[in-house]
């Protein structure tokens, strides 16, 4: 009698202590899944004060201070191009990705440019570049004359 009580006994500290563990397990899981799903990088709207549009060249001011961002633009027509100035640079090295809406595929990082006397480039969808000098940098986003197909359309531009 005695063995079969502290056997009952045993049988619910171990269901009791399993459960107290499964739902730590499940609250913990559930918190490590809402930390995945929290977005790091910062979207940067399409405010007036940081973006300028004319027929052929679309210029934004990107504050290095906030990265990393994503941007969303659009372009509107094969002849125009993108142009990212970077202000506020502390970082010595760069990367970027374009990821296209749907369907433009012809559209890359066609350069950089140190206070508009040097250039650099071109580059493809994904670059890295190490800012080795002081001064204003500006990158350049358009379409590829190597290849074919249409830059028109959004797309989404990673910068870290």
């Amino acid at each position: 009698m005695q063995k079969l009580c502290i056997f009952l006994l045993s049988g619910l500290m171990v269901l009791s202590c399993s459960n107290k563990t499964c739902n730590t397990r499940k609250s913990h899981h559930s918190a490590i899944q809402n930390i995945q799903l929290a977005d790091t990088l910062k979207a940067v709207e399409n405010l007036d004060a940081q973006r300028k549009v004319t027929d052929a060249v679309i210029t934004r001011i990107v504050d290095m201070r906030q990265f990393p961002v994503e941007i969303q633009e659009e372009l509107t027509n094969e002849n125009q191009k993108l142009v990212l100035q970077l202000r506020n640079i502390t970082r010595t090295k760069i990367s970027g990705r374009i990821i296209p809406e749907s369907g433009q595929d012809n559209i890359r990082f066609n350069n950089i440019e140190l206070n508009q006397r040097s250039i650099d480039g071109p580059f493809g969808k994904d670059f890295e570049y190490e800012l080795n000098q002081v001064g204003d940098y500006s990158i350049v986003i358009q379409k590829s004359l190597m290849a074919s197909g249409s830059q028109v359309g959004k797309f989404r531009l990673i910068l870290k």
